[in-house]
């Protein structure tokens, strides 16, 4: 594996940092014990992003895969507003009852449904639609996502997937096989007629798509 590229000159992610409204002491509180943890996590700036994307489309339902334990589900729990749900899946318990914690003192406990277990399993499992999928699984299982996410996802609403530059990696063909799976969800998103797919280039990557049909 190559060294980590810089996405974003830390110049400039400094600065949106420095521009971007202080976050709350829920959030400020949870990033200080991933830094702690060395656990990943969006961070703010995709945070605001995840945040706008669900508020551009009204949406009230978001079913994230791969929740950890919490963060994410924070910002999307806020922009369903009241009455809106996240249902998130979490294959640790620990991490599930971390994320609960969070959510209630945050006052959006009643927003967020954890589920324990498999996030591709769970997925499977589910019935009805989503507004927003986001997708935050183990990087080898990426391709698998657009196959069961399609069935969940209303048309119109947005499947939105983090680490999609990986690293830098994706640069390099041949690879790991994390890095094979987020450069193959990438090519299937480019290649589906069933999405509009642009890539971000934000902390590691994001990928927003839109269900066309």
């Amino acid at each position: 594996m190559q060294d980590r590229l810089s996405i974003v000159d830390p110049r400039i992610e400094e600065y949106l940092l420095r521009v971007s409204p202080a976050r709350d002491p829920v959030l400020a509180e949870m990033e200080i014990l991933a830094a702690q943890r060395g656990f990943p996590i969006v961070g703010p700036l995709v945070g605001a992003l995840l945040h706008l994307s669900a508020r551009s489309i009204a949406a009230r339902s978001v079913l994230e895969l791969g929740s950890g334990f919490g963060y994410s589900a924070v910002w999307f729990a806020r922009a369903v507003g009241p009455g809106g749900r996240v249902v998130a899946t979490e294959a640790s318990r620990e991490n599930a009852d971390l994320g609960r914690s969070f959510l209630a003192r945050a006052g959006l406990g009643d927003r967020v449904e954890y589920r324990i277990g498999d996030a591709l399993e769970i997925a499977r499992a589910l019935q009805g639609t989503f507004d927003v999928v986001f997708n935050d699984i183990d990087k080898q299982d990426y391709p698998k996502v657009l196959e069961i996410a399609r069935p969940l996802l209303r048309p119109g609403g947005l499947l939105i997937s983090d680490n999609m530059l990986w690293k830098g990696n994706v640069v390099e063909d041949g690879g790991e096989v994390t890095t094979r799976g987020v450069q193959e969800l990438t090519r299937l998103l480019y290649a589906s007629p069933a999405y509009l797919t642009t890539l971000i280039p934000l902390r590691d990557g994001v990928t927003i798509s839109l269900r066309l049909d």
